[in-house]
């Protein structure tokens, strides 16, 4: 096992985010990225910083041969929504996709975890590819009551205008430029078939290559 893979095994098994990992180690999102996906090695100071947050040795962590069991939470492909009811959660993806915070978890379906998030006077709704899913914990930052008004499914987007997601390529060069998602920050859903997401306009994306979607204020 890596460096990078013994980083991402110790910060799942705690249950913590790349976030929360680079605010404690005083470097930036990026950068635990960047070691994560082996592009990069921390510094002897991160080294010992890792070390004592996670309370391994050095030496562990710089054994490749060694190996180290998750025990923190895993996503399974079905997800009991109702287990998160009356909460707020924050949502890793892995790689270099963005999750999403603070938000109400509503439902799911064989490939999506449908959410719902505050935003200013009104309530956002969204869908996360459960396939990119690292982690699910309860957010800290809301303790607020939520709008839980009707049932949220793929019809609900169907129509709308959203910001739509591709998971990002393997690898930090690969996931850093890529800029697919530049063509998806304002596309509206006709309709949704077995496999694919069907654009206005004719455009169809894979339904197994989307890791976001979510609606947009206009």
């Amino acid at each position: 096992m890596t460096i990078g893979e013994k980083i991402k095994s110790l910060r799942t098994e705690k249950g913590i985010t790349q976030e929360v990992l680079a605010e404690n180690l005083n470097v930036s999102r990026s950068a635990i990225a960047k070691w994560e996906t082996n592009s990069g090695v921390p510094e002897v100071s991160n080294l010992i910083m890792i070390s004592k947050l996670f309370d391994i040795s050095v030496d562990e962590l710089l054994d490749d041969k060694k190996k180290r069991t998750i025990t923190g939470m895993k996503v399974d492909k079905k997800i009991d929504s109702g287990e998160y009811a009356g909460k707020y959660y924050d949502i890793e993806l892995n790689g270099w996709n963005d999750g999403v915070f603070d938000v109400f978890i509503l439902g799911e379906d064989e490939e999506f975890l449908f959410y719902q998030k505050p935003n200013q006077n009104r309530s956002v709704y969204g869908m996360i590819g459960k396939k990119y899913i690292l982690s699910v914990k309860v957010s800290k930052r809301s303790k607020r009551s939520h709008d839980k008004s009707g049932s949220v499914n793929r019809n609900y987007f169907c129509g709308k205008s959203v910001r739509m997601e591709l998971a990002s390529k393997e690898g930090f060069i690969k996931g850093f430029f890529d800029f697919r998602n530049d063509d998806y920050l304002a596309v509206v859903i006709n309709s949704f078939s077995e496999s694919k997401i069907l654009l206005k306009y004719g455009k169809e994306v894979n339904i197994s290559d989307v890791s976001k979607i979510e609606e947009l204020i206009l």
